[in-house]
C-alpha cells in the first residue's frame, strides 16, 4: 500500500468520526431543547412566558407598594406633627390655666405655684397644646382630691353640727387672715382635726366657743372673760364705738345675764 493511499484512508476515517461527533452533539442539543421546553400553563397571563416571570413581576410590584406605603406614612406623620406644633405655646410660660368646679364655678389658681411651673415645663417638652395641658392638670387635681380625706367621715367625728363648725371656721379665717394666708388656709384639706385646731386658735383670739342652742339656731357661748375682752376692744369705746360691734357686745352681755338668771 502506498503512502498516498494510507493518507487518504486516514483522512476519510477522521472525517467520518467528525461527522459522527457533530451528529451526536446535534442530537444532544435537540434532546436538551426538548427537555427544556416546558408546557405553558393555561392560567398564566399572556404577557408572561413563564411562571417565574409572573413571580418576579409580583415581587417587584410588592416592593414598590411597600416603599410607597412607607413614604405616605412618613408624609402623614410629618403633616400631623407640623399641624400639632402650630397649637403648642411658644414657651412654657405661655400656657394658661382656667379651672372650674363641678358646678362650673371658676377655681382660683395660684399661677406662681412651683408645681404648676413644673407642669408647664413638662407639657412644653412633650408638645402638649393648651387644651391638653388644662386637661392634664385637671385630671391630676381630681386625683389629688379623690386621694384626700373624706369629709363625710370627718364630719362624724365633729358631730351633727360639723358643717356649721366648718363654715364658722372658714368665715373667721376669711375675715381675719390676710389674702395670702387665707389662700394657704383654703388649700388645707377639711378634716375634723383642722376644724378643732382652728377653733382653738379662734378662742385664743377672743372668739367664744361654738354652741348650738337648737338644731337650727347657732349661739356662741359667752363667758364673763369674753365680755370683758370685747368691752376692752377699741372698737367698743373709741369715738363712740363701732355701732355694729357695740350691738354685738350688748348682745353678749344680755346672753350672759340670761345665763346667770
Amino acid at each position: 500500500m502506498s503512502d498516498e493511499q494510507t493518507t487518504t484512508e486516514s483522512n476519510e476515517s477522521t472525517n467520518q468520526e467528525e461527522v459522527k461527533e457533530v451528529n451526536i452533539e446535534s442530537k444532544v442539543s435537540q434532546d436538551s431543547g426538548e427537555q427544556n421546553e416546558v408546557e405553558r400553563p393555561d392560567w398564566l397571563p399572556s404577557k408572561f412566558e413563564t411562571p417565574e416571570q409572573l413571580a418576579n413581576s409580583y415581587k417587584n410590584l410588592e416592593n414598590k407598594f411597600h416603599t410607597r406605603r412607607d413614604e405616605i406614612k412618613q408624609e402623614l406623620v410629618g403633616e400631623l406633627n407640623e399641624e400639632a406644633s402650630k397649637e403648642v405655646p411658644v414657651s412654657p410660660g405661655d400656657y394658661t390655666l382656667e379651672l372650674s368646679d363641678e358646678e362650673g364655678n371658676p377655681i382660683e389658681v395660684n399661677q406662681d405655684d412651683p408645681m404648676l411651673g413644673w407642669f408647664r415645663d413638662k407639657a412644653h417638652t412633650i408638645g402638649l397644646t393648651n387644651d391638653e395641658f388644662t386637661n392634664f392638670v385637671t385630671e391630676y387635681t381630681n386625683m389629688q382630691a379623690m386621694s384626700g380625706p373624706d369629709w363625710n367621715e370627718e364630719s362624724q367625728v365633729l358631730g351633727e353640727h360639723a358643717d356649721r363648725r366648718l363654715e364658722r371656721v372658714d368665715t373667721w379665717a376669711s375675715s381675719s387672715l390676710s389674702e395670702d394666708a387665707y389662700k394657704v388656709f383654703a388649700s388645707i384639706p377639711a378634716t375634723a382635726g383642722m376644724v378643732q385646731a382652728f377653733e382653738e386658735i379662734m378662742q385664743l383670739n377672743g372668739q367664744p366657743k361654738f354652741n348650738m342652742t337648737s338644731p337650727t339656731e347657732f349661739q356662741e357661748t359667752v363667758t364673763k372673760e369674753d365680755l370683758q375682752s370685747a368691752q376692752s376692744d377699741p372698737k367698743y369705746w373709741r369715738n363712740g364705738g363701732d355701732p355694729a360691734y357695740v350691738a354685738k357686745v350688748r348682745a353678749m352681755a344680755e346672753q350672759l345675764a340670761r345665763k346667770r338668771a
